[in-house]
């Protein structure tokens, strides 16, 4: 980054960890695709093995794209350095076995992701390595836990599903007593919080998630904030000589020890190296972070709202609420926004859930979060399903309980979407969002278009309507067909109309039959089929420009 001296989160998403490319001048960061680098000489070649100078040796252990993604998230989270890796869940077992050994043990709060909650009950106990999970909500819970042979205390800081912020300045300070690190996952609030700031000493990221923000790439990041003491006999493979590496002493490295172990030992033997590729549309990605996180906060709040006004919602879980028990360490820990992810329960439990899930039409149903689309799953029957119900109790996750993942589509379109699929799911309908007939006359009149198959003109027709009104209809591109009167229309162009513009007097009882599956423009409102859209207030021609110039 250059040395301008106001380096705001904004500026760094844009220029942390980069300059021109010197020898280019390209102003993008280049993707660096190559596995090897050549050296100037041997004696360049040994200083680099020696860890006397810095530089690139092999693309699993470093890479200039990689780098920069690196030095960018380390300058955002405030910490010393960071470290790149393939996915979120290498993020965290990398950062996990830097500190531990076999018979070490480790604090978890229970109310984690589900991969983590496997990572932690099942995989790591396999090579030795305990984890006792608590209640993270409860500090003094946390501290009682604590033994000799702990090694680092690990917390979500908003939890997965469940949605509580964990109370970092807290937690780090009885970590800290008992001088081990806290390790925090910040996937859900990347811009929003900064644990480090906090106390936290490890911070780790899913990069697939909003940092990515697309649903294109997969990829994690360990950060290190350099402020914990590694010169400590609770952690030996600090303070001993790595013969691997001819007898260094990570220690003696001060604030970079754990970034710089991480990375020239376990990175060098594991080697889930993040590519250049991913480095870089993550690296796209962080380059509009900022803009996009409040846009899914913004969004994210009023969904919430309407669910919690909803008569099928039995409870809802987003820390932006003044009803959620984590609300005031919202307030505290996140700025700008309170995160883009709700659950819920739904009435009817697991199957109402499922039914909804099957109806939705805009949300996409994955098992992902962050993405710039708006998703939906059932955890209890998909991401959380290898767990025994008493660890599904112990994760927060309820066979009624449905997560949300807030996307950047209009409000109004998500909220219509959940609002019938909750209806077709119990019935019920919160009731406040737009008719049915507003919807069909915006869908409409936004575009002379008909896309559902192929690409078509839309037809309106009008019936004794002055020329000098109809001009706009036929300026923006609709298939505008004029009559004096509705008799003069053949029943088959009829059939075909998106809509019948009539001027009042025009239409007959008769007649109306002919006009169901349209809309129909009239000042006044004839008795005809519950299938018709009647709109007496609306002049189409007019309402249309509007559209355009309102961008509504």
């Amino acid at each position: 980054m250059s040395n301008y001296p106001v380096q705001q989160d904004e500026t760094i998403l844009l220029h942390g960890g980069q300059v021109p490319d010197p020898t280019t001048g390209a102003r993008a960061v280049p993707i660096y695709q190559t596995t090897s680098y050549v050296f100037r000489d041997t004696e360049h070649a040994q200083n680099l093995f020696g860890l006397a100078e810095p530089g690139n040796i092999y693309t699993r252990i470093m890479n200039p794209t990689v780098d920069t993604f690196e030095q960018r998230i380390a300058q955002l989270e405030d910490g010393v350095g960071a470290l790149g890796l393939a996915s979120g869940m290498a993020a965290i077992t990398m950062a996990i076995l830097n500190i531990t050994r076999a018979g070490d043990e480790i604090i978890a709060d229970s109310n984690l992701y589900g991969g983590t909650y496997n990572l932690f009950a099942n995989t790591l106990p396999r090579y030795g390595i305990n984890v006792k999970f608590v209640d993270g909500t409860d500090p003094d819970a946390i501290e009682a836990a604590i033994t000799d042979k702990t090694k680092a205390i690990f917390g979500e800081i908003i939890t997965n599903p469940s949605l509580y912020v964990f109370d970092v300045e807290t937690v780090a300070d009885i970590a800290h007593n008992h001088r081990i690190p806290l390790i925090i996952d910040n996937t859900f609030a990347p811009y929003f919080a900064k644990p480090l700031t906090w106390g936290a000493d490890i911070v780790v990221h899913s990069a697939t998630k909003w940092i990515g923000g697309h649903g294109t790439t997969i990829g994690g990041v360990v950060v290190d904030s350099g402020r914990f003491d590694w010169n400590n006999d609770k952690f030996p493979d600090f303070i001993e000589p790595d013969e691997s590496y001819n007898g260094l002493k990570y220690a003696d490295l001060g604030p970079a020890a754990f970034i710089t172990k991480l990375r020239v030992q376990l990175l060098r033997d594991i080697g889930p190296a993040l590519s250049p590729q991913n480095a870089f549309l993550l690296l796209q990605g962080l380059e509009t972070l900022h803009l996009r996180i409040r846009k899914h906060s913004e969004n994210a709040e009023k969904i919430a709202a309407y669910l919690e006004n909803h008569p099928a919602v039995e409870w809802i879980n987003y820390p932006g609420l003044e009803s959620h028990p984590s609300h005031q360490l919202a307030k505290k820990y996140l700025k700008g926004g309170f995160g883009s992810v709700i659950t819920f329960g739904i009435e009817g439990g697991r199957e109402a859930g499922r039914t909804l899930i099957d109806n939705v039409q805009l949300w996409s149903h994955v098992a992902n979060v962050g993405d710039a689309k708006s998703l939906i799953i059932h955890p209890a029957s998909t991401t959380h399903q290898q767990l025994t119900d008493e660890d599904l109790a112990k994760s927060g996750t309820t066979e009624e309980l449905v997560r949300l993942s807030i996307g950047l589509e209009s409000f109004d379109d998500i909220v219509a979407d959940l609002d019938q699929a909750i209806d077709k799911a119990t019935g019920k309908s919160q009731g406040n969002q737009k008719s049915a007939e507003e919807i069909a006359v915006q869908n409409l009149l936004q575009s002379p278009f008909d896309r559902s198959e192929g690409v078509r003109k839309k037809r309106i027709i009008t019936v004794g309507i002055a020329d000098e009104e109809i001009v706009p209809l036929y300026k923006l591109g609709y298939e505008v067909i004029p009559a004096a009167d509705i008799d003069e229309v053949t029943t088959d162009i009829l059939t075909g109309a998106d809509a019948i513009w009539l001027q009042e007097g025009k239409q007959t009882p008769e007649e109306n039959a002919a006009y169901q599956g349209t809309i129909l423009f009239t000042a006044s409102a004839p008795e005809v089929s519950s299938e018709v859209f009647i709109l007496s207030t609306v002049q189409p021609a007019q309402f249309a420009l509007e559209l355009r110039s309102s961008g509504r």
